[in-house]
């Protein structure tokens, strides 16, 4: 007899439905490492009678394993009903498990829906006989880790400059790839003294498959400082499937270096002729010339960017007072739509899909970008 790796069977009669169902459970892995993920295949097979027959599944929440849906189907094949569900498994404890699954099966005769459909005998709800399946218990035996991810990772940074003026802000996104249990990471923080730290809410392009989560997981950074500083490396410790070993992945660690600020007196007003004795108005006429020239300017300067930093106030005090993701949302689009487009995406799916979402960090880079 061939043998089928987590392939079990098993077979019940429902008398009251007079159709009989097939159980068949197959799961890839029954020996894996901590966090890694494995497939579960459960397929359900009514007989003829069995059309309006159907089953309610629910995960056991009472083991240490984690399930994600993959995938659930419903198809008719040679007069037979057959329901496949597809599950990811995610290890959470080491050890010996024994799992067990108890799908609910759900019986319904055709007169029964008939009476629903025609409002006979006044009947208002449908009909179901309800049946606990027991399948065979699945053992499965899971290895010690002495880190929080497995699978197979990589991690990767951009950083854009690394010399700025003071206050000039300095770029940094640190990207994570590959496939495990990559929906487990948490936001990086960075704590460096005296310099300000901006940054995004993680963006996760990324998707379930029969290996875990694959895809990448991106956040980006800001820095802002007024003297020369460090961005210290990043490390994530994970088990590698491949390799079959702890492995550690570090990023490099950047020195900023802040170039001077301000500008000198010599580099802003022409030499002129100065006197070395006496001191004469017509002796500074150049001088002043220059001098007032250059007050001017700037005044002119300032009086012209005068309405533009009113308006970038405006809108930043609107950032600042708005109350909740959907207010900040309508704010943003308002201001404007393609400046603040990743948070603008962030913000959506907070407001539409219901993703977590720290307001004050959005409100600090929004308003940074101004």
């Amino acid at each position: 007899m061939k043998k089928i790796l987590g392939s079990l069977l098993f077979l019940a009669v429902s008398l009251w439905a007079k159709s009989t169902y097939a159980w068949k459970v197959e799961i890839s892995d029954r020996e894996l490492y901590l966090h890694q993920a494995t497939t579960l295949f459960m397929e359900c097979t009514f007989d003829e009678k069995g059309k309006n027959d159907d089953v309610s599944f629910v995960p056991p929440s009472d083991v240490p394993f984690g399930f994600e849906l993959l995938s659930e189907k419903t198809h008719f094949e040679a007069g037979k009903k057959i329901l496949q569900y597809r599950f990811v498994m995610f290890a959470k404890e080491a050890g010996d498990v024994v799992l067990e699954l108890a799908p609910k099966m759900l019986f319904t005769s055709q007169s029964a829906i008939d009476n629903v459909i025609v409002g006979r005998d006044n009947v208002n709800e449908l009909e179901v006989q309800r049946e606990i399946a027991k399948l065979e218990p699945i053992r499965l035996h899971v290895m010690e880790t002495t880190s929080d991810f497995t699978g197979k990772l990589s991690l990767k940074t951009r950083q854009d400059i690394v010399e700025a003026s003071a206050y000039e802000p300095v770029h940094l996104e640190i990207e994570i790839e590959g496939e495990g249990n990559l929906h487990m990471l948490e936001p990086i923080t960075f704590e460096i003294e005296g310099v300000e730290v901006f940054s995004d809410k993680p963006q996760m392009q990324m998707h379930l498959s029969e290996a875990g989560y694959r895809g990448k997981w991106t956040q980006r950074f800001a820095f802002v400082a007024d003297e020369d500083f460090v961005i210290p490396s990043v490390s994530l410790a994970y088990f590698d499937l491949t390799s079959k070993e702890e492995k550690v992945l570090k990023s490099e660690a950047f020195s900023i270096k802040i170039a001077s600020e301000g500008i000198k007196r010599e580099e802003l007003i022409d030499q002129v002729n100065l006197p070395s004795n006496r001191i004469e108005l017509k002796d500074y006429l150049g001088y002043l010339y220059y001098l007032l020239s250059f007050i001017l300017g700037f005044v002119a300067a300032k009086l012209l960017r005068f309405p533009q930093r009113t308006v970038k106030k405006q809108k930043g005090e609107k950032i600042k007072q708005a109350k909740s993701a959907k207010e900040l949302l309508e704010v943003l689009i308002v201001c404007e739509k393609d400046l603040f487009a990743s948070e603008i995406d962030t913000l959506e799916k907070a407001v539409y899909k219901g993703n977590e979402v720290s307001l004050s960090q959005l409100k600090k880079s929004a308003v940074l970008k101004l």
